[in-house]
C-alpha cells in the first residue's frame, strides 16, 4: 500500500483527531527511541575512551558484528533489552529506566 493510499485509507476509517493522536504517539515513540540510542552510544564512547580501546577491540569484547557495533556507536541500533543488558554488563554500568507518568508533549 503506497503512502498516499494509506493516508486516504486512514482518512476513511478515522477522524482527523484520531489521526493526529496516532501521529503524535508515533513522533513521541521515535523521540524516545532516539534518546535511548543516544544514551547507549554516549556510554559506549565513554567506555572506549576510558579503556583506550578502538573499534575492533570493542567488537571483540562485545562479541558482536562490526555492523552492530557501528550502529551502536552511531546511535542507530535498534537494541533489544537483552543487547542493552549485554552492552552495559561489559561497561560495568547498571542501566536504569525511569518511567514518568506523563510524557512531555
Amino acid at each position: 500500500m503506497k503512502a498516499k493510499s494509506f493516508q486516504k485509507y486512514l482518512e476513511k476509517r478515522l477522524d482527523k483527531n484520531e489521526i493526529a493522536e496516532i501521529e503524535k504517539s508515533a513522533k513521541l515513540e521515535m523521540e524516545f527511541l532516539q534518546s535511548l540510542q543516544e544514551d547507549v552510544s554516549k556510554a559506549v564512547a565513554r567506555y572506549m575512551a576510558d579503556e583506550q580501546i578502538g573499534f575492533n577491540e570493542l567488537v571483540r569484547r562485545l562479541n558482536i558484528s562490526p555492523t552492530q557495533a557501528s550502529n551502536i556507536q552511531s546511535g542507530r541500533a535498534n537494541l533489544t533489552l537483552a543487547t542493552i543488558a549485554h552492552v552495559f554488563a561489559l561497561l560495568k554500568m547498571r542501566p536504569h529506566l525511569v518511567v514518568n507518568n506523563k510524557s512531555h508533549t
